[in-house]
């Protein structure tokens, strides 16, 4: 296991409306193009579908799932055979580097899966099935049932399914103790990570949302967390999901499904945590109106993931650490421009008061 990880860190990445239908299939002119191009209908019909149920195969829809990336849902009409594509290739990402982040994310799940367990059971993570650098760094994974995250947080907070998030959580942090605690390395958490992120989230703010005093502010409370190198290197790197959003764990009764690990890495194991309890505070306070309310959901998820992992002594170094980490994802929610200009400085206000008042 070492010595993939280690295989891992060398291979860092750098992250950096008309439709028309093509061979039964209706994506966006991007997407449009590189498949007519490459003959993605004949991949997906030679290729994936054959994993999944033996030929003929009938018309096969699609249907975008994310605004954000080039992500569809391919649909095999007859035999309802359904699996996700993900075009790699996107925004001002080159093919080269395109086909990096697509191999690299299929070694990953390759990895979790066959090293670790998580390719079956109740906590995995999702099945791959091909890729090809031709159609736009398309990497195809099968499609996973379930709810997101994000429908039981909004059925707690409108409908009173309190139970239900608390028990959603409980099984998201046995997922995350299950991809942490093997994967653990000699390797002891560091800050450079951390305040890089935090300088690039300064810059993507923009002005416009964080003005110049505001941001000083800000600079000033997380200088302090610089200095406290004590405080995370009592801990090791582990592998991290590296983008906990609700949208990317599926849960399907008692299991939960994890998608989408493009940013997966060695790092602390509060990115993960952290972006979650940033995320419920986020959903509180957006659509409640009460930041406080998440409280209780987010110490339950926080002691949770202590117990799962054998050890609820981590409880502690844990919550030392989850300010910054909570404050990472606040600011990082805060760059979206569809929320409300209000929220957003809520938002910042919060991730001030994380850094404030955490140590």
């Amino acid at each position: 296991m070492q010595k993939e990880l280690s295989l891992l860190e060398r291979w860092r990445v750098s992250y950096s409306d008309s439709c028309d239908a093509v061979d039964g299939l209706t994506l966006d002119v991007p997407e449009q193009e590189m498949w007519q191009g490459a003959c993605g209908y004949e991949f997906l019909k030679e290729e994936i579908l054959p994993q999944m149920a033996a030929p003929p195969y009938g018309r096969i829809a699609a249907e975008k799932l994310s605004d954000r990336k080039p992500v569809y849902l391919f649909r095999e009409e007859t035999k309802n055979i359904m699996v996700v594509g993900k075009f790699c290739r996107h925004g001002s990402r080159g093919l080269q580097e395109a086909w990096t982040v697509a191999e690299r994310e299929h070694f990953i799940i390759q990895l979790l899966r066959r090293r670790m367990g998580m390719d079956d059971g109740i906590y995995r993570v999702v099945r791959p099935l091909g890729k090809k650098k031709e159609l736009g760094a398309l990497l195809v994974t099968e499609w996973a049932p379930g709810r997101t995250l994000d429908h039981y947080i909004a059925e707690a907070i409108y409908n009173g399914a309190h139970q239900d998030l608390f028990n959603r959580l409980g099984h998201l942090a046995a997922f995350f103790a299950k991809l942490h605690r093997p994967t653990a390395t000699s390797r002891r958490n560091s800050l450079r990570e951390p305040a890089w992120y935090f300088g690039k989230l300064m810059e993507s703010l923009g002005a416009e949302i964080l003005e110049p005093p505001a941001r000083n502010c800000l600079e000033e409370v997380a200088a302090r967390w610089w200095q406290e190198d004590g405080i995370f290197a009592e801990d090791r790197e582990v592998l991290v999901h590296g983008d906990a959003t609700p949208c990317n764990f599926l849960f399907d009764g008692e299991g939960v499904t994890g998608i989408d690990l493009e940013r997966s890495r060695v790092a602390d194991r509060c990115w993960d945590l952290g972006f979650v309890t940033a995320e419920l505070k986020h959903h509180f306070m957006w659509r409640m109106g009460d930041g406080w309310a998440a409280e209780p959901f987010i110490g339950h998820f926080l002691w949770e993931y202590a117990v799962r992992l054998g050890d609820d002594r981590f409880f502690q170094p844990i919550t030392r650490r989850m300010p910054l980490y909570m404050a990472l994802g606040l600011l990082r929610i805060a760059r979206n421009s569809w929320l409300d200009e209000p929220h957003r400085r809520n938002l910042l206000r919060e991730a001030q008061g994380c850094l404030t008042y955490g140590l």
